[in-house]
C-alpha cells in the first residue's frame, strides 16, 4: 500500500501563495476553475494544460511536415489508382484479343474440316477414275513411290 504524506492546509496555502506570486491571482483563478471542471486537483489540471501545450507545440512543429507527407501520400494513392485503371484497361484488351483469337481458331478449324471433306471427295472421285483406267496399276505404283519418298523411305 502506498504511503501518503500528510499535508496541512497551510502547505497548500503556501503553494497557492507561490503560484499567486509567480502567475498572478487571475491565472490561479483560471487554474482553480479548470481543476473544478475536470474534477482533478490543481497539480493535475496544470499537468493537463502542459500536456495540451506540448501537443500544440508538436502540431506547430510537425504540422507542415505531416501535411506535406499527407499530400505526397495522396499523390501516390492517386497515381496507384491511375495505374490500376490502366491495368484494368489492358486486361480488358487482352480478353478481347483472346476472344478474337479463339474465334479465328474456330474459323480455321471449320475451314480445315471443309478442306478435308473436299479432299476426301476428290480422293474418292480420283480413286474411282483411276480404278476404271487402263493405267491403274502404273498410277498406283507411282503414287506409292511418291508416298515413300515423302516419308523418307527408300
Amino acid at each position: 500500500m502506498e504511503e501518503r504524506k500528510w499535508r496541512s492546509p497551510l502547505g497548500s496555502g503556501r503553494a497557492k501563495n507561490v503560484v499567486h506570486a509567480r502567475v498572478g491571482a487571475e491565472s490561479w483563478g483560471v487554474l482553480e476553475e479548470l481543476a473544478k471542471r475536470q474534477g482533478v486537483n490543481h497539480t493535475q489540471a496544470l499537468r493537463n494544460l502542459l500536456d495540451d501545450a506540448k501537443e500544440r507545440m508538436a502540431e506547430e512543429t510537425f504540422g507542415p511536415r505531416l501535411e506535406s507527407l499527407a499530400r505526397t501520400l495522396l499523390g501516390v494513392v492517386e497515381q496507384q489508382a491511375r495505374h490500376a485503371t490502366r491495368i484494368e484497361a489492358l486486361v480488358a484488351i487482352l480478353r478481347k484479343v483472346e476472344e478474337g483469337q479463339a474465334e479465328r481458331e474456330a474459323q480455321i478449324l471449320q475451314t480445315l474440316a471443309g478442306v478435308l471433306g473436299l479432299c476426301q471427295l476428290s480422293y474418292a472421285h480420283l480413286l474411282g477414275v483411276v480404278e476404271s483406267s487402263p493405267r491403274a496399276a502404273e498410277i498406283t505404283s507411282s503414287a506409292q513411290a511418291k508416298m515413300r519418298a515423302l516419308r523418307g523411305e527408300s
